[in-house]
């Protein structure tokens, strides 16, 4: 039996996290003269297939194996598809890649503290950072602040690239003597 499974590798590029990529395809063909016996199409790492494949292949017939890339998290993927069957040696593989793209919010600093406010009067602004430090864009749903005394401006777009900060000013406008 002579058996060959290309391409040897497959990469995808960037895919965003938990999203599905367009299938790429790798080719099983018998070139010998027996009938192949499949016994498994097995994949590993954050990748799935369908295939057209079946449990044997005639000696001159070929197959496809469709592979996906849905990554679970962030940066470099990997993974292999191995095809199990009678053939010697009884394994053939593809190796698989593919990077995992995701936004990363960074707040800095992480808290603010205002001190002594008098009542009825607004605080000086104080400004705290949001940076995209992911490998893809940050969409903003909505920038709030708790506390009915807090309010906030900002410069933040409603997406953000890669590497990119905006501004957040919080003022502090109490309305009854005590801590807030």
């Amino acid at each position: 039996l002579v058996v060959t499974l290309l391409p040897s590798n497959l990469n995808f590029g960037n895919q965003k996290v938990g999203t599905t990529s367009a299938p790429q395809t790798a080719t099983l063909s018998n070139t010998g003269t027996g009938t192949l016996l499949i016994s498994s199409i097995a994949l590993n790492g954050d990748f799935n297939q369908t295939n057209t494949c079946g449990s044997s292949l005639q000696p001159g017939a070929s197959c496809t194996i469709n592979v996906t890339f849905t990554p679970t998290m962030e940066g470099a993927r990997s993974g292999t598809l191995t095809v199990t069957d009678n053939a010697n040696p009884s394994t053939q593989t593809v190796a698989l890649s593919g990077t995992g793209l995701a936004p990363l919010v960074t707040l800095s600093p992480t808290s603010l503290a205002f001190g002594n406010q008098k009542v009825g009067t607004k605080s000086a602004p104080k400004i705290v950072t949001l940076t995209n430090t992911g490998n893809s864009s940050l969409s903003i749903i909505k920038i709030t602040v708790s506390g009915l005394e807090f309010f906030q401006t900002n410069t933040c777009k409603s997406v953000m690239a890669p590497g990119t900060s905006c501004k957040i000013q919080v003022t502090f406008e109490p309305t009854s003597k005590g801590a807030a």
